[in-house]
């Protein structure tokens, strides 16, 4: 395994996802409005006159969905292979490394500091909620449940690295 792959791998994939989210928000800062806290949310509802409606999913968005889950297991699968994973077990460390320090950029950067501290991106009408924002414990509620999930992810991952490559 090359750490100096592994960590650049990890730097670059923070970076790209970053300035993705980032560039959503700023074009549409109610893209991810489901990942606010229920005041920010309720509040942005009200002050807009709207109320909450879970948007249906359409086939569309379930195939754009389907593709870009498949398109990132074979990213990932190709990431890890990269970084020198021969073995099941040494793809499987390696993705479940990627999933914890994207989730953990994701919350300790993106979610602590950058969001609520810019407030470009914050919902329109919840500008003035910056105790609301700086809700640190809501958004490492969010990411506690997905860590399982990675390690499904890292499995499924690990057995198309070993069978591709």
């Amino acid at each position: 395994m090359s750490v100096s792959i592994y960590v650049l791998e990890c730097v670059v994939m923070c970076a790209v996802f970053g300035v993705f989210v980032f560039g959503m928000l700023l074009v549409n800062p109610v893209s991810f409005i489901g990942d606010y806290p229920p005041e920010i949310q309720a509040q942005y509802y009200s002050s807009q006159h709207k109320e909450a409606v879970k948007e249906k999913m359409t086939f569309i968005t379930i195939l754009r969905k389907v593709i870009a889950i498949i398109a990132f297991l074979f990213l990932f699968a190709w990431m890890a292979h990269q970084a020198g994973a021969e073995t099941f077990v040494d793809g499987l460390l390696m993705l479940y490394g990627y999933m914890l320090v994207l989730a953990a950029f994701d919350t300790c950067f993106l979610d602590w500091v950058l969001f609520p501290n810019i407030r470009r991106v914050r919902l329109p009408g919840t500008e003035h909620m910056d105790r609301e924002y700086h809700q640190k414990w809501f958004h490492v509620k969010a990411m506690l449940p997905e860590v399982p999930v990675f390690a499904v992810g890292g499995v499924i991952i690990s057995l198309m690295m070993t069978w591709i490559w």
